[in-house]
């Protein structure tokens, strides 16, 4: 196999650019054309040749590669808009799966799209394949997939689900970015407060004990304070590593990871702003999955699943134990605190006209666009919060370094004229 670099234009005139693996060039500017790009270059001097853990270059260089890399959203987004492009121009799943698979960079792809081929050759079709690849394919996924194979609009259904996955991998890296903002503020107080202790500290400590003068008490609390670090230091990490460890293994347990939802959801601030995504991503998931002639049942199901937070599947549980007894959809979420009053009342809406998936994703449009407003609202309030944070911690160290020598001046004053 051998990589090739290009640049084009897609159908609709947008600029293209990235690199392609095929056995050849022709092969190459094939599938590139099957994919509906037109090569304005093509270059051969990024081509290597590919032997797994190691890559050699035409030019001479090599790039090496440990370990097993994993498969982003992204990824996956291009596959299914590739591959939605190759069955919409009439290319056969079997022949569309097998140009991906070889012109796949991503070693752990080509081999999940390499073996759901196989699995389409023993006679199982492509949702049941793709069950078989659970690391790469959630169950979201192929679920939406079995649906499209059903309905006969199988390219339809991956143009839907590669925008999804974008809308959902946007949300993803913001819930992790208001995640790690608090995280970020404690980790340089802490680091901060530690760098003081140990290194400016005692070189004022080591002036103060040879004058042999009694100390303030807020001086002294602080010299404590760093020989305690610098004594049991060690311990100190230790424990941390430990703690942390510990902390970790008991968040795997059904009751840990509850708790720690829970916790995500009452965070002063970033609370609200993880129940928004959360909305946003339960309304765009459910309106792509009723969109595609899936059951509400079924689609609360899944969307429970794909919810990653303990607390937020029970609710969404609940109103689907609620559905199954006839109740609807909109009085159930009603009763639910997860659920605004703006939410239930689109969904009554929809229930009532029939376009219970075009009110979804009017609400998950609307969350979107609050949850970009909240965002730049926190960072707001967190570069400030965190200069007074760390300004705080340095001044209330230095303050009480210097109390001894206002002390003295004061003293010095106060003495005899």
């Amino acid at each position: 196999m051998a990589e090739y670099s290009y640049t084009g234009r897609t159908q609709s005139g947008r600029r293209a650019s990235g690199k392609i693996t095929a056995k050849s060039e022709a092969e190459a500017r094939a599938m590139l054309r099957l994919m509906g790009t037109s090569v304005t270059t093509f270059g051969g001097d990024n081509v290597v040749k590919d032997f797994g853990f190691l890559k050699i270059k035409a030019s001479g260089g090599f790039v090496l590669s440990l370990g097993k890399k994993g498969v982003s959203q992204g990824d996956i987004a291009v596959f299914t808009k590739q591959l939605s492009v190759m069955i919409d121009a009439g290319v056969s799943i079997m022949n569309g799966l097998d140009i991906l698979a070889n012109q796949q960079p991503n070693p752990t792809m080509r081999e999940a799209l390499t073996k759901i081929r196989e699995g389409i050759e023993s006679g199982h079709d492509l949702a049941s394949s793709m069950e078989k690849q659970k690391h790469v394919f959630d169950p979201l996924y192929t679920s939406l997939i079995r649906a499209g194979q059903a309905s006969g609009q199988l390219d339809v259904m991956m143009k839907r689900l590669s925008i999804y996955i974008e809308k959902a991998s946007k949300l993803r890296k913001q819930l992790v970015s208001a995640l790690s903002y608090p995280a970020i503020i404690v980790v340089i107080a802490i680091v901060m407060t530690a760098a003081m202790l140990l290194f400016v500290v005692p070189m004022f400590a080591a002036n103060y004990a040879d004058s042999g003068r009694k100390l303030p008490g807020l001086t002294q609390a602080v010299i404590d304070m760093s020989d305690l670090l610098k004594g049991y230091f060690h311990y100190g990490v230790a424990i941390i590593v430990v703690a942390a460890m510990a902390g970790k293994k008991y968040k795997q347990t059904p009751r840990g990871q509850r708790q720690f939802d829970q916790m995500m959801l009452k965070l002063p601030i970033f609370g609200s702003l993880v129940q928004k995504i959360s909305i946003a991503r339960f309304s765009s998931t459910m309106a792509t999955l009723i969109a595609s002639g899936i059951s509400i049942i079924e689609a609360l199901e899944v969307c429970a699943k794909a919810s990653g937070n303990k607390v937020i599947e029970e609710e969404i549980m609940k109103v689907r134990a609620a559905v199954q007894q006839g109740k609807g959809i909109a009085a159930p979420m009603a009763q639910s605190p997860l659920f605004p009053p703006m939410v239930y009342s689109m969904v009554s809406i929809g229930e009532a006209s029939g376009r219970l998936d075009q009110m979804l994703e009017k609400v998950a449009s609307f969350y979107e666009d609050d949850v970009d407003a909240a965002m730049a609202a926190a960072l707001k309030m967190i570069e400030p919060a965190m200069f007074v944070i760390i300004g705080g911690i340095v001044g209330v160290i230095l303050i009480a370094m210097y109390l001894p020598v206002f002390d003295m001046a004061n003293n010095q004053t106060d003495g005899p004229g």
